[in-house]
């Protein structure tokens, strides 16, 4: 893969040259400071956009159009990255190499023309395409319970941080949808033309001064824009002593969270050490949890243990009958205890390095994370793939053994429902 960066006043152009695939793929991202109160309208936003333009006013067209350029496929996305939200247009299409010369061209100026020449009249969005896609925010808002594991986790993180960005609900809130109208929703629009952080990612068999030229012929952007900042959440305050809490849903499987905050870490912990943790503790079928957990004291249904590293979070969370939760609490405190010990076995470290670069070498099969790793390049000054290997390679025993000191548990949460 070959990468060159262009920068411009108003925006940066990635291109990741590869020749891996069939397809050209092209993200743009709108960044900036995450506020709660800004969610539901970034996702109406990004649905919005995709469900008609001034040249193809309803989806039937726009479909009709993607189909003539050989099912180019436009999606999109609003995420939270620490504190920041990132609304992302992606479009993938054939290359032109196995299609027709000058669908390249046709494919971006239809990408761009979807975000930027919207179905707006006397600045207001299309009321048929405004009321679609609010009973379908509506909807998704509805089904926060559908996935009991997911709301779960979101009902534990509520209570580890007040007004934290890492408890707000990606899906919105339903008060905030109702505020939103077909004026307030354009103005927000052009708001985030003219304010946001803009990153565009291009992965592909291309020529590089070509897709250059394409994208700055066709990107309606040009103010000037202030870096952000780090995106990565710091906690002030680590409680002294964790907080339990149960709670009572109409479930059959209770669902045992574990909420743990990290404080003080270096660059290379957070980076690298903190996956070979995660990896031995709790993150594949060869961890200490799994283990001891699940197969040895059968006491789980599942358990795992996940990252999320711009919150500086650490997340444990199983499916048990309530009657099991103390002891396997008491468990998963001991194995954490036992971690910080240092009774960890060379062949535990090595198992967790070899998954995780396992995982790492899978990166360049897929656009997506391709884009994802020079993303997060792009805002905090990661590294490379060859880089990440190596230094996962450098993570010892002893570096281990200092993490676990600085992870603190900061909230157990117990939703229990019909199995007591």
């Amino acid at each position: 893969m070959e990468y060159i960066k262009k920068e411009y006043a108003a925006y940066n152009i990635h291109v990741i040259k590869t020749d891996v695939f069939k397809t050209v793929t092209l993200e743009i991202n709108f960044l900036r400071k995450i506020k709660k109160e800004e969610i539901t309208t970034r996702n109406f936003l990004s649905e919005i956009l995709v469900q008609s333009s001034k040249n193809y006013p309803s989806k039937r067209l726009l479909a009709l159009k993607s189909n003539d350029l050989y099912n180019a496929n436009i999606s999109t996305q609003n995420s939270r990255i620490g504190n920041f939200s990132d609304l992302s247009f992606s479009l993938q299409f054939l290359n032109e190499k196995y299609t027709e010369i000058g669908m390249q061209k046709k494919s971006i100026e239809f990408f761009f023309d979807t975000i930027f020449n919207p179905n707006v009249k006397d600045n207001n969005f299309d009321l048929k395409s405004f009321n679609i896609v609010k009973e379908a925010i509506k909807t998704e808002i509805k089904s926060v319970k559908d996935n009991m594991t997911k709301y779960a986790l979101i009902k534990m993180l509520e209570k580890m941080g007040k007004d934290e960005p890492y408890t707000y609900i990606g899906f919105g809130y339903l008060e905030d949808l109702e505020k939103i109208t077909t004026e307030n929703l354009y103005e927000y629009y052009k708001d985030i033309l003219r304010s946001d952080k803009v990153d565009i990612f291009v992965v592909g068999d291309v020529d590089v001064e070509e897709i250059v030229s394409l994208v700055n012929n066709n990107l309606k952007i040009n103010t000037v824009k202030k870096e952000l900042g780090n995106p990565v959440i710091e906690h002030d305050k680590i409680r002294s002593r964790l907080s339990k809490v149960s709670e009572w849903e109409n479930i059959i499987q209770s669902k045992l969270n574990i909420g743990c905050k990290l404080k003080n870490l270096s660059e290379f912990e957070r980076k690298y050490v903190l996956l070979v943790y995660n990896e031995i503790l709790g993150g594949s079928s060869e961890s200490k949890l799994f283990k001891n957990v699940r197969e040895k004291n059968s006491l789980v249904y599942y358990v795992n243990s996940a990252l999320k590293i711009y919150d500086n979070l650490l997340m444990i969370y199983c499916g048990l009958n309530k009657k099991d939760s103390d002891k396997a609490l008491n468990i998963i405190k001991k194995e954490m205890t036992n971690m910080k010990k240092g009774n960890i076995l060379d062949e535990e470290i090595k198992v967790a390095k070899e998954g995780i670069i396992t995982s790492l070498n899978t990166i360049t099969d897929s656009p997506a994370r391709i884009i994802s790793l020079y993303f997060s390049k792009e805002l905090t000054s990661g590294d490379d793939i060859n880089k990440r290997i190596e230094m996962v390679n450098k993570v010892t025993k002893e570096d281990i053994i200092s993490l676990a000191s600085k992870i603190k548990i900061d909230t157990v949460y117990l939703m229990y429902g019909e199995d007591n």
